[in-house]
Order: structure tokens, then C-alpha cells, then sequence
């Protein structure tokens, strides 16, 4: 993803009703995030290689703060 692709999708992002979060748990799988920003997960793939998106693995498993995603999507990170 470009850096203007990025800027474009944090700013559609930017109007996204947060209280749809609250219906998920702080800490989320890859599927859970793609849901969360209505995207294909191998977007969120992608970000997380591009270093758009801080992640952690446990064991083969890749876990995604909702907190760094909010961020994320307000431009923060």
C-alpha cells in the first residue's frame, strides 16, 4: 500500500463509528481485524508486512492490538 493509498484509508477510516469496537475483544486475530475495517484479510496481511500495523506472534499466531488498529486508523501510528 502507498503512502497516499494509506493517508486515503485512514481518512474514510476517520468516520467509521467506533462504537463498533466495543463488540470486539482487545486483542485480535486477523480475520477479527479484516471485519473490523471491512477489508480482505490479505490487506491486513499486507499492512502488517509493510510495518503499517504492529502485531505480535504466539507461536504461528498473529495477534493484533484493537487499540494499535484504532490508532492506526486515526493516523497515529
Amino acid at each position: 500500500m502507498t503512502q497516499t493509498q494509506m493517508m486515503s484509508f485512514q481518512q474514510d477510516m476517520s468516520v467509521f463509528p467506533k462504537s463498533q469496537f466495543k463488540d470486539y475483544p482487545d486483542v485480535l486475530n486477523v480475520q477479527q481485524t479484516a471485519e473490523l475495517l471491512s477489508v480482505c484479510k490479505n490487506s491486513i496481511y499486507k499492512l502488517l508486512r509493510e510495518q503499517s500495523l504492529p502485531y505480535r506472534r504466539i507461536g504461528s499466531a498473529i495477534r493484533i492490538r484493537k487499540k494499535d488498529v484504532l490508532l492506526f486508523m486515526e493516523g497515529k501510528n
